[in-house]
């Protein structure tokens, strides 16, 4: 009987962790969309650390770099999760400080409009939002 209520578990943090990333890359595409289209914004990506030029953000890359991400932090707490019994908090300081480091190319890079700096800060805290409590939820019953 232990060995089934540890098997429903792990399959519950699966399918609690799919979900999330699921619902990362759709709310990341839907802000990506709303910003694009209704507001107009012209999104654009500082083109690396200290540049004071930009290249364009086109659509498929927000759902697939999400998509990546995520998979890669599920993957990060998987090993965690199985080599220390303090699994779940390392990768929570893990993931924190990603989501932290994550944010200084939007608020200081320079050539970002202030409304395609406020979209990808916005991507970035929405996508953090979603995947650090789902993966932690579900890491504590697993």
């Amino acid at each position: 009987m232990p060995e089934n209520r540890t098997a429903a578990r792990t399959a519950s943090a699966a399918r609690t962790r799919a979900l999330a990333v699921v619902g990362a890359v759709v709310a990341a595409a839907l802000i990506w969309v709303i910003a694009h289209s209704v507001l107009d914004i012209d999104l654009r990506t500082p083109d690396g650390p200290g540049s004071t030029t930009t290249t364009a953000l086109a659509f498929p890359a927000v759902p697939i770099s999400v998509a990546v991400v995520s998979l890669l932090g599920w993957g990060l707490l998987a090993l965690l999760e199985r080599r220390s019994s303090r699994g779940r908090a390392v990768w929570t300081g893990i993931a924190v400080a990603v989501l932290v480091l994550s944010l200084f190319a939007p608020l200081f890079a320079q050539g970002l409009t202030a409304g395609n700096r406020v979209t990808l800060v916005l991507l970035h805290l929405t996508v953090g939002a979603i995947l650090i409590p789902a993966y932690r939820r579900e890491g504590a019953r697993a």
